[in-house]
């Protein structure tokens, strides 16, 4: 099996960190349970990522993830 790259792997946490942005933002409007669903399933993704590579002994800034998940704008 091949390894993805630090690199590859910073680019796919920017994309779920854009992504869970809009979901952020999404919920402003629409109140539904879908909504806030898709917001909490990018945040769980989002922590766990964040867990492993800290339990690894990542550099989280190397990966974006070196910010507090709940206190992202809403």
């Amino acid at each position: 099996m091949k390894k993805i790259s630090q690199e590859s792997m910073g680019y796919l946490v920017s994309r779920l960190l854009k992504q869970y942005a809009e979901a952020i933002k999404e919920t402003k409007n629409d109140k539904s349970d879908f909504a806030y669903g898709r917001r909490l399933a990018y945040y769980e993704v989002l922590d766990i990522l964040k867990s492993e590579l800290d339990i690894h002994d990542a550099d989280l800034k190397d990966f974006g993830l070196d910010v507090d998940l709940e206190s992202i704008d809403e």
